[in-house]
């Protein structure tokens, strides 16, 4: 079975801490994979934030892909740390890349990407990134 394999950047620009809550543990007892999705999805959220990225009414970031490679379970209490970087700049978009750590001990829970796409909601089309939409993310 061929893998998904992720190239992590030797430099992450973003780093948030997130403690895993007893809604997010599945039947297995460790992190639901759709908790872990929605944990990167808060992870680029407060990315977002700590730059003064805003997306504004009608025109924000769509998801056009996700990759998940995961490396061990997550477990009901752990702090993770999520680590950001932002790759492959493109015309309508770019890649964030996701290091997912337990705090306390390093061991190395997940990797990730997703394609982040600009979106114009009122057209329903893609949209160009602003001038300074790489630069902001590359502070």
């Amino acid at each position: 079975m061929a893998r998904v394999e992720i190239s992590l950047p030797e430099r992450f620009a973003f780093e948030t801490y997130i403690e895993i809550q007893i809604t997010q543990i599945n039947l297995a007892n460790h992190l639901g994979n759709h908790d872990l999705v929605g944990i990167l999805n808060e992870a680029r959220t407060r990315y977002f934030h700590s730059i003064d990225y805003r997306q504004t009414t009608g025109r924000g970031m769509i998801n056009a892909d996700l990759a998940v490679v995961y490396k061990s379970e997550a477990k009901y209490g752990e702090t993770l740390k999520v680590e950001i970087a932002t790759t492959d700049f493109q015309k309508y978009g770019c890649d964030f890349v996701y290091r997912v750590t337990n705090k306390a001990t390093g061991r190395l829970v997940a990797e990730a990407k997703t394609a982040m796409l600009m979106f114009d909601y009122g057209t329903g089309t893609l949209s160009e990134v602003s001038d300074n939409f790489k630069s902001m993310f590359q502070r």
